[in-house]
């Protein structure tokens, strides 16, 4: 059981989309103290002892009010749960009405969309029981709104952040993509982080994170069932249509790169009208377990290019490149061309065949194809 600021009861079952709020105090017959016992303590025991519940210190940012006849208690920040586990006892049930969700699976709610400090909390706490890596994603910003996630980020990584760290918003006022396009990230409908790279890699192979970036998004999403595919260089596709962009920014020093923020963002709910007939989005999904699960893809393939670059990814890479051996229409810097696609190479150059040659693109887009 969660507890909000105002003492209401707050739980959720599995999918939910709101918080019943029923009991705002509970009032027991005892309110004794026992010798060398706190205020505090007293009431920790007692709802033990009437209602079966553990109760744990979260934050400073909800409360529950015990009424004694001898005192009140107010406990900060407190979460429930049946002493020994299971659902609550009928004891409990006479003081709250509510559907049950056992703190331990507190993770599977997406509180990605918290409101209060703490759901924030909450969101933060559950989102590290879910992650399955040992670095990426360990050290978690989540902000309510930001001008951009890749400038928070690389603030963290100028002030010297790990290598790992992440920074998530539920909204972007002034999200940016490639070519210096604007990137949308309305409240609700996307999912919007950075995560921190240090590299001890040349510039050259540094530039082929985003290909890296693209196969962890691509894999996590097959990995729930979606037709996901890579788009050189920096999409996720599902279909013909973009679900996802990346955007790579390094920090640099005059000892080179120091690090690269790896800016991504997933449509997860719905996309305006006037972009549907190049953008979709997933539908809604748990925005947080999808999150710990491109974390943990992320890193594995991470730890295999900062060995071997992209080489160490070739059968990932051809496997996931949905333009491979498409007719496409190319854009570099300062013209188009046609051709069909022959893959990536090693240095994530696009190999476009025209005329029977082979010719690299190191830069550009892919703006149409069959």
């Amino acid at each position: 059981m969660i507890v909000d600021a105002e003492g209401a009861v707050l739980c959720v079952r599995r999918g939910a989309k709101g918080f019943p709020s029923t009991a705002n105090k509970w009032e027991f017959p005892g309110g004794k103290l026992e010798p060398g016992e706190t205020p505090a303590q007293a009431a920790v025991r007692e709802v033990r002892e009437e209602l079966g519940l553990e109760i744990e210190a979260l934050a400073e940012c909800a409360a529950v009010r015990h009424v004694y006849p001898e005192f009140a208690i107010t406990l900060h920040g407190v979460l429930c749960a049946p002493v020994g586990g299971g659902r609550p006892s009928p004891a409990l049930r006479e003081h709250t009405d509510f559907d049950w969700c056992p703190p331990d699976k507190l993770w599977r709610h997406d509180f990605a969309a918290a409101d209060t400090p703490l759901q924030a909390h909450l969101r933060e706490r559950f989102f590290g029981s879910r992650l399955r890596t040992a670095t990426f994603g360990r050290q978690a910003r989540f902000l309510q709104s930001c001008d951009s996630t890749n400038t928070a980020l690389l603030a963290l990584a100028e002030a010297g952040a790990p290598e790992g760290t992440l920074v998530v918003t539920e909204e972007q006022t002034a999200g940016r993509g490639r070519l210096g396009r604007a990137w949308a990230s309305p409240p609700g409908q996307c999912l919007t982080f950075s995560l921190l790279a240090r590299p001890k890699a040349p510039p050259e192979v540094a530039a082929t994170l985003p290909l890296v970036a693209g196969l962890a998004v691509a894999t996590a999403l097959r990995a729930r069932g979606f037709e996901a595919g890579l788009k050189w260089p920096n999409d996720v596709l599902l279909g013909d249509r973009k679900a996802c962009g990346i955007l790579c920014e390094a920090q640099t020093s005059a000892r080179g790169i120091e690090g690269i923020v790896v800016g991504i963002g997933i449509n997860t709910g719905a996309v305006p009208e006037a972009l549907a007939h190049r953008a979709v989005g997933l539908g809604g999904v748990d925005r947080l377990a999808l999150l710990a699960e491109v974390c943990a893809a992320f890193e594995a393939r991470y730890a295999r290019w900062a060995k071997g670059g992209l080489p160490a990814l070739r059968a990932e890479l051809d496997a996931l490149d949905c333009k491979r051996g498409k007719a496409i229409l190319v854009r570099p810097a300062g013209g188009t061309l046609e051709g069909v696609s022959r893959g990536i190479r090693d240095d994530g150059a696009l190999l476009l065949e025209r005329g029977g040659q082979i010719e690299p693109i190191l830069c550009g887009e892919i703006a149409q194809w069959d």
